[in-house]
């Protein structure tokens, strides 16, 4: 009885241990940094690597503020919660700034490598 449930114990706290590695990895892979609590250095969204432009995120409010969402497939985003937007709508144009959103009105701004 007290092998079975140390054995139950052990797997699921082994499940739980693989289940972060594959998200550090993951975030890793997505954004270039192992950190998940910073901003990334990278974004990969749409077959397009945007890198970070300004060190500091900035709060954008009112007119200023991002307001179109950018569609990225991208799992990581998915599961910390984190949006990407854009200042312009989606069209034939590939937007060259987008903005993750770190915080309520903070966001990091990204460029397109490579240009347009």
């Amino acid at each position: 009885m007290k092998k079975s449930k140390s054995i139950m114990i052990f797997g699921i706290s082994s499940i739980v241990i693989v289940i972060f590695l594959v998200l550090l990895v993951g975030y890793r892979y997505s954004y270039g940094v192992w950190n998940p609590f910073v901003p990334p250095d990278r974004i990969q969204c749409n077959d397009r690597r945007y890198y970070i432009s300004k060190s500091a995120p900035e709060t954008l409010i009112g007119e200023a503020k991002p307001a179109y969402t950018v569609d990225s497939q991208n799992i990581v985003n998915t599961l910390t919660g984190r949006h990407l937007f854009s200042s312009s709508p989606k069209g034939t144009n590939v937007a060259t700034e987008i903005f993750l959103e770190v915080g309520p009105d903070q966001y990091q701004s990204y460029t397109l490598s490579g240009g347009p």
